[in-house]
């Protein structure tokens, strides 16, 4: 852009290059490096012309030719200098008649339209007849400028520019108009152009009508960035559209160009003159002068914005600009066309008008632009929209035998037409009225292009006239092209309705809507473009990653920051992912390796463009942020996989770009806050998704613990623990889930009912106490001894009935119906072989290392005391000579112990750089003064040894000093040490706070000892010139005199008499006669005296009284601000303590000592022998763990989401609904009157709006009358077709258990559930079911289980979607609760059995081919299949078989059940495999888990996977062999069924059905179902939801 600008620059070759003033500087081709000369590469030099020079870059607008200076003008920005003339005077000219010839009725007027006066001075004079290109020259002049216009609102200055007519006609002079909107007038690029056209003189518009047309004139350019053209005139449409755009702001207003003629132009002797003015701002006058009221033209409107005068050389001649205008319209449209070539669109707007405004809409249509008629508006707007209405559409062939539709008129409504045109037009002509009629049959017969708008229509007017430029898009591109436009002018709603229903899109091009959606930052249309079902993954690639940063808005924080990454040049943005790596590490402070900075990928990233991302919507969520997209960044977190990780990811990089932005040079305070807010809302949505999925911890308990432990891949294998620690999430960490999780950190294996007390007592008595507590055992331990139990107990029948008496040590055994309170035999061997685990529990536990901390460190306290406040001389030695004593060689050591303990805490710290290590560690103030107290102990110790000791321990003078600094050293290293005591009060929930409070408050009081200081030496230093006036030396005893003393009177101690003695002793120097009464006898000292009590008495009043009570006040109010906050950062703390001592050594200090020398010693071997240093072992990322937490993780962040937006609708939609019910209340008090007035029986819907009313008021409603019957349908309830009997394909009947009782956690002491497992599992192939469970059987439940038989290998996954299911003696227990049987029944398998749910969708369509609708969305259609056994609909589905993947089990059991696969031949087999192949790629994951399936056992239980592929447009799955199998299956029937409450679906299937609606935003009518329920204490029914 900067290459075509310099080729601009040296159009003109006029300038010869002896006048050239300043030097040229053009960029090498090859290598863009600017340079006047660059040698090697053959760089021209030319001269550059004094009238341009640049200076400052700006934003610019791009596109456009080479030719064309918008597209090479980016960065820079055109000046003139001072002493050169102005571009537009050299480059926009206009015209002026140069031969005067006068017309036949008047000599002193030119045939021009112009008087003597209005030419120019020296104008020829000829006779005959004017031509305006032989009679008219162009000319320079200062025409050009802003306007002032005086009578109106001076503060709007338009531009406006005088222009020849014929400038729009050749190409040259074209360039130059689009150089004059892009560089001068700095406009940026338009998305639509609307040009309104009509009456030119004032008309009546009803109210409404204009009201409606101002309003949506003005909402459809805001919302497009469109320009307005109108004639600019102070008249007729054109003071319309000028009204309406008059309430906007002109700080962001809209682009008003009004296009009018020079000659009509009243008062335009003031906008400019031939001459040379310094002149840019012009008054002009609006008001009519008494002489000149009969002159013909208008003035010009106020409320434009920009105004071009087209001057062809005639005067008071209208209409010369409409070919100037509509050329102007049409090559702009050409110029920003679209980068698949398609035409910037524009339309026509017709408001009343003339005759000649049907042939001006007439010509727009033809050049296949829309045009929107407002009807009502009067004359040629109703005469057009009154054809339109009552003409006919047929359909026709165009020239390229296309079929078509057109409008024609019959006789009769051309004798109708013709009728109004004449009431409309009384003056007209009868060749004027043919020619408006013909001109009217033209119009309607495109009637693609023409759009009426009403006054009685819906819609408002700005949706109409986007929706009329939508119908006007040329046929063949309308999908596409209409969307893009949708997208251009950010109008979801538009799409959605009038584009989305009836658009088929390939996946390419859903690709490359999504692309240019996501390019704009237009969120809803990336919501509208991803339900479509694209694949995202398939879409995210490498390159396109590397285009969306490429295209990041310039104005981002974050884009200067990459640009210095990429060290770009001016002007170039040429960035890779490399750059993007960079930054994130250096965002997230090197807590993480990005793939995208290694060596590898930067010797392979060409190789690399095509591969897709894992995670696409985690990484979009980080690209939405950097580029400040932040709606769009929530749209992609609500799809992402890792939604809490992601959540913090986005908090930390919105801080990081707060930061940027607050110390920004051009700061930007609205920003901030945008930044703040959009910080705390993803650390809100962080919090609030493990909030939920800590409150579904009855749904399994275990699980929030897994989501909080597992490590992320994506961001360095950090769990959310520590990614919350990186990143400062306060709110985060300060929560109850990761609190709690951190308590049972901090216990270990303890049990939790032991105190802190009892604890501390075990810790005192090693090995044995830790053998009097209680522990949690581990999961492995616990099926060990499960195991052993089972084993003792199945000879003598016995079962064990609950797991909690094993970890108890207590055992509830169940032997022939009698309960027995022992502990077996085989328990007791077993937990006495686990005596060192226990010890191990117990000292490894972070609460059992710290409590050892604090224990040891009081004691090296203790010790430290001892030795500073008794003599060396009074300390044990070992030997005589020895210098140092036993104390001391203690202290020692265990100062040299926390050494080792201090780098690995900085060796094992999340960032992976070392610089960043190191400020991680210095940041903490309690390392700081470890660090500093072992420094200055070390140093004494050290120099203690040079300190010569004679006389029982006293140094001789010579050794003084330095035994006075050793002295000194020790004790400043003990006033660290006991400044680092506080920080075991951190933990504890009543001390934690207010060490936070302490912390805050010194701050406030460094501040204020900053204040006191300067009263404080304002005071010392006066009252030190007053006592010694004499003072001759300047030592430190000086400066102490100054401030110690005035410090201690803030505290009270006054000390008069110090002041008298202080001034005998300064004003007697050596004179033994002299003393205070002597002085104050003395005028001088009298008066030295009274100025210093008077200067105490200030000095006390301010400090004492004024700052010690600000300091009080400060202090208060610091209190109330962070009290709440206290807790926070308590909490955080908290979190830090305790992760630091879970890495923590158990072994203290400073017995730990020997273990880091035993690990150094080992290091040094190694080195030694040559060995390969020690790796870091990253762990292997468990797929099926971190399946099931993401499944977690994303039904948290599903529920958390829709509890806020039921919470937002309750509040707004309460106020709204209650007056509503109140108003349908009264109407049907006054229908009841009137019913009982004419003796009817009352409705019985009143009651019922009664209790409507009294529900929405918060009160409760009783009912009083019947409802009307309703739809029966299934009530959802929990575990209900599980308990169903009799069990299926049997006389089998479950033991009936009630709602209540479902849950394991009730007691049940009646339960007693029906053994049964069919015979056709029993006698079914070893290879395909489980076994029974017998002594011998070894079944690894929770695991994916495999076995090999017969040399073959079988793969079963025995997890659940729903984590860990507790196992009962060698038998699982269903996870969901009772159902009344045991065995496995018809299942094949023990616990989980796998399936897997096609769900099969399409839209469905009406004769017509149109997708149906519902309540304004579309309904759904999915393949059903009616089941034998239940007479129930189902989704096609089926178990997932050993060593069978579930993707292969999905089109497996689609194929057999659906298209009766197994029915046909080999042929159609073969078929069908290839078209499932082809159709079966992306698919959405709906549902994982549990299925309340009728074949469920309290052993045995189906999990499914619910996957759902859609048929958006209609032609994928059409064409499907939907066919019924055989008599031997168990289905009877498929087809086709449209989601309805009206049909009886299959276990929950009801449920996948309508998740289904919801990712598809389709019509779901099982929401809104509803059943009917009996109120049996009054014996009524009432409808509930």
């Amino acid at each position: 852009e900067y290459k075509s600008y310099l080729r601009w620059l040296n159009m003109d070759a006029s300038v010869p290059a002896r006048r050239a003033r300043y030097p040229r500087r053009l960029p090498c081709e090859p290598c863009d490096y600017l340079h006047p000369r660059h040698k090697g590469h053959g760089v021209r030099m030319r001269p550059l012309k004094p009238q341009y020079l640049l200076s400052t870059p700006r934003q610019g607008v791009r596109g456009g030719d080479e030719d064309s200076i918008s597209s090479s003008m980016s960065s820079f920005v055109l000046h003139p200098p001072k002493t050169a003339l102005p571009w537009i005077h050299k480059a926009i000219q206009f015209r002026v008649c140069n031969t005067f010839i006068p017309t036949d009725k008047d000599l002193n007027k030119c045939q021009c339209g112009g008087c003597t006066e209005e030419h120019v001075p020296g104008v020829k004079t000829n006779t005959g007849t004017w031509y305006q290109k032989s009679n008219t020259v162009r000319r320079k002049g200062y025409f050009f400028g802003g306007i002032k216009f005086v009578d109106e609102d001076a503060t709007h200055q338009p531009d406006f520019v005088r222009i020849d007519g014929g400038y729009m006609d050749y190409r040259s002079t074209s360039n130059k108009v689009f150089e004059l909107f892009e560089i001068q007038w700095k406009l940026d690029r338009p998305n639509l152009l609307i040009s309104v056209t009509g009456g030119a003189q004032d008309f009546v518009c009803p109210p409404e009508l204009e009201r409606r047309f101002k309003r949506g004139l003005v909402r459809a350019a805001k919302s497009t960035n469109a320009w307005i053209f109108t004639g600019g005139t102070n008249t007729g449409v054109m003071k319309l559209v000028g009204e309406a755009v008059r309430g906007t702001s002109f700080g962001s207003q809209i682009i008003t160009i009004g296009v009018a003629t020079w000659g009509i132009v009243k008062n335009r002797e003031e906008l400019g003159s031939l001459e040379q003015r310094n002149k840019s701002l012009f008054s002009y006058h609006t008001k009519d002068c008494v002489q000149r009221s009969n002159e013909k033209g208008a003035f010009l409107d106020p409320n434009h914005t920009h105004f071009m005068l087209v001057d062809d050389g005639t005067q008071y001649a209208y209409g010369k600009e409409i070919h100037f205008r509509a050329t102007l319209e049409q090559k702009l449209s050409e110029r920003y066309a679209g980068e698949d070539g398609t035409t910037l669109p524009q339309i026509c707007i017709l408001v009343e008008g003339g005759p000649n405004s049907v042939r001006t809409v007439l010509e727009t249509i033809k050049l296949n632009n829309p045009a929107l008629i407002i009807a009502g508006s009067g004359r040629a707007a109703d005469v057009i929209a009154h054809a339109y209405k009552i003409s006919t559409l047929e359909e026709a062939f165009n020239s390229d035998g296309d079929r078509i539709k057109i409008r024609s008129l019959s006789e009769d409504s051309q004798d109708s037409v013709e009728q109004l045109i004449r009431t409309k037009f009384p003056n007209i002509k009868e060749e004027d009225k043919n020619n408006v009629l013909k001109w009217c049959i033209e119009v309607i017969k495109f009637d693609k292009y023409v759009t009426v708008y009403e006054l009685s229509d819906s819609k408002d007017f700005d949706l109409a006239l986007l929706a009329a430029i939508i119908r006007g898009i040329p046929a063949g591109t309308t999908s596409i092209a209409s969307m893009r436009l949708a997208i251009t002018w950010n109008r979801p709603l538009l799409a959605s309705n009038m584009i989305l229903p009836f658009a088929s899109f390939s996946e390419k091009d859903l690709n490359n809507l999504l692309k240019y959606a996501i390019t704009s930052d237009r969120t809803e249309f990336i919501k509208m473009i991803l339900d479509q079902g694209i694949d995202m993954k398939h879409f995210l690639t490498h390159d396109m990653l590397v285009h969306f940063y490429i295209n990041m808005n310039e104005n981002c924080i974050v884009h200067k920051k990459l640009r210095k990454l990429a060290s770009c040049k001016q002007g170039d943005f040429n960035i890779d992912l490399r750059h993007v790596g960079k930054l994130m590490e250096f965002i997230l402070e090197g807590t993480y390796r990005s793939d995208f900075t290694t060596q590898d990928y930067a010797e392979k990233k060409d190789d690399l463009r095509d591969n897709t991302f894992e995670n696409p919507y985690d990484v979009m969520v980080v690209y939405a942020v950097l580029s400040e997209a932040h709606d769009t960044a929530k749209l992609f977190w609500s799809r992402c996989k890792t939604p809490i990780a992601t959540a913090l990811i986005a908090y930390k990089l919105n801080i990081f770009l707060y930061g940027l932005q607050k110390n920004s040079l051009n700061q930007d305070e609205e920003n901030e806050l945008i930044l703040q807010e959009w910080a705390k809302e993803f650390e809100r949505l962080a919090t609030g998704t493990m909030r939920q999925c800590y409150k579904d911890r009855n749904y399994d308990t275990d699980m929030w613990k897994e989501v909080l432990s597992l490590p992320h891949k994506s961001w360095g294998n950090l769990n959310l623990i520590d990614l919350s620690q990186t990143v400062h999430a306060m709110e985060f960490t300060a929560q109850s889930a990761v609190q709690n999780w951190l308590s049972d950190v901090w216990l270990g294996d303890i049990h939790s009912t032991h105190s802190t007390l009892h604890v501390l007592i075990a810790a005192l008595i090693p090995v044995l106490g830790p053998l009097t507590l209680r522990y949690t055992l581990t999961t492995e331990l616990v099926e060990e001894l499960t195991e052993q139990q089972n084993e003792a107990g199945n000879e003598a029948g016995i079962k064990l009935k609950d797991i909690s008496a094993v970890e108890e040590g207590l055992d509830d055994l169940e032997v022939d119906g009698q309960l027995h309170h022992h502990e077996t035999r085989t328990v007791a061997n077993l937990r006495k072989r686990h005596v060192a685990e226990k010890l191990k529990s117990f000292y490894t536990a972070p609460k059992v290392k710290f409590t050892q901390y604090v224990i040891i460190y009081l004691l090296f306290i203790g010790t430290f005391v001892y030795t500073l406040l008794v003599g060396d001389q009074k300390l044990p030695v070992l030997f005589a000579s020895q210098r140092y004593s036993i104390l001391e060689l203690v202290l020692l050591l265990y100062v040299m112990s926390t050494i080792p303990i201090e780098i690995k805490q900085i060796k094992e710290s999340i960032p992976s750089s070392l610089r960043i290590k190191l400020l991680t560690y210095v940041s903490d103030f309690f390392n700081v003064l470890d660090l500093l107290g072992a420094l200055l102990f070390i140093i004494a110790f050290i120099l203690k040894g040079f300190v010569q000791d004679v006389d029982d321990g006293v140094p001789v003078r010579g050794n003084f000093h330095m035994y006075n600094t050793v002295h000194l050293l020790r004790i400043v290293s003990f006033l660290f040490y006991c400044f680092r005591t506080t920080q075991m009060f951190r933990i504890q929930s009543k001390m934690g706070p207010k060490i936070v409070m302490i912390g805050k408050m010194l701050i406030d009081l460094v501040f204020f000892i900053f204040l006191m200081l300067v009263f404080l030496l304002a005071f010392g230093v006066a009252a030190q010139s007053l006592m010694r006036p004499n003072n001759s030396k300047f030592t430190g005893r000086t400066i102490f005199d100054v401030v110690f003393k005035p410090y201690l009177h803030v505290f009270g101690e006054l000390a008069l008499d110090g002041y008298q003695d202080e001034m005998t002793e300064g004003h007697c120097a050596n004179d033994a006669n002299c003393n205070f009464d002597t002085i104050y006898a003395d005028n001088l000292g009298q008066i030295h005296y009274y100025i210093l009590m008077a200067t105490l008495a200030i000095y006390l009043m301010m400090v004492n009284i004024l700052l010690v009570n600000l300091l009080i006040a400060i202090f208060s109010k610091t209190y109330e601000d962070i009290q709440q906050e206290s807790d926070t950062i308590w909490k955080v703390q908290r979190a830090g303590m305790i992760i630091e001592y879970q890495k923590l050594s158990a072994i203290p200090q400073p017995f730990s000592l020997l273990k880091h020398m035993w690990q150094f010693l080992k290091f040094i071997s190694r080195l030694c022998s040559n060995a390969c240093m020690e790796r870091v072992l990253v762990p292997e990322e468990d797929e099926s763990r971190t399946y099931r937490v993401s499944m977690i993780e994303a039904e948290s962040r599903e529920e958390f989401l829709s509890n806020i937006e039921s919470a937002d609708s309750d509040s707004q939609n309460s106020s709204k609904a209650i007056a509503e019910l109140k108003e349908q209340l009264l109407l049907m008090k006054s229908m009841l009157q009137a019913n009982i007035t004419s003796g009817n029986s009352a409705a019985t819907v009143v009651p019922d709006t009664a209790q409507k009313v009294k529900k929405a008021e918060g009160k409760p409603a009783r009912p009083t009358t019947a409802i009307s019957q309703l739809t029966r349908i299934k009530p959802l309830r929990v575990h209900c077709d599980s308990r169903r009997s009799p069990y299926p394909a049997c006389d089998v009947t479950r033991f009936p258990v009630p709602d209540d009782k479902v849950n394991w956690t009730t007691r049940f002491k009646d339960y007693d559930p029906v053994q049964y497992t069919a015979p056709e599992v029993l006698n079914a192939a070893s290879d395909e079911v489980d076994p029974q469970i017998t002594n011998d059987t070894r079944i690894k439940f929770n695991k994916v289980d495999k076995t090999t038989k017969d040399s073959k290998t079988w793969t079963i996954d025995r997890t659940s979607y729903h984590g860990q299911y507790q196992v009962i003696n060698g038998v699982p227990k269903n996870p969901k609760g009772r159902t009344g049987m045991t065995g496995r029944g018809l299942l094949y398998r023990w616990g989980p059995n796998h399936a897997a749910d096609t769900v099969v969708t399409r839209w469905k369509r009406d004769g017509n081919d149109k997708i149906v609708m519902c309540d304004g969305k579309p309904v759904i259609e999915f393949v059903a299949i009616l089941r034998k056994d239940t007479n129930e609909w189902a989704i096609p589905g089926g178990r997932v078989k050993p060593n069978e993947r579930v993707f292969d089990a999905i089109k497996r059991e689609f194929s057999e059940e659906a298209l009766a696969k197994l029915s046909r031949s080999i042929a159609e087999q073969e078929g069908i495999s290839i078209m499932l192949q082809e159709h079966f790629n992306l698919g959405i994951t709906i549902y994982k888990g549990y299925v309340d399936d009728p074949r469920n056992t309290d052993n045995a239980w189906i999990e499914t996977i619910a996957v759902n592929y859609h048929d958006s447009t209609g032609t994928s799955f059409s064409h499907f062999p939907l066919k019924a199998i055989g008599d031997d299956s168990n289905s009877m029937g498929v087809q086709w069924i449209a989601i309805d409450h009206n049909i009886d679906l299959y276990a929950n299937h009801e449920w996948i059905l309508e998740k289904v609606c919801y990712h598809r935003d389709a019509y779901n009518p099982i929401k809104e179902m509803k059943i009917k329920r009996k109120d049996t204490e009054n014996n009524l029914w009432m409808t509930v939801t």
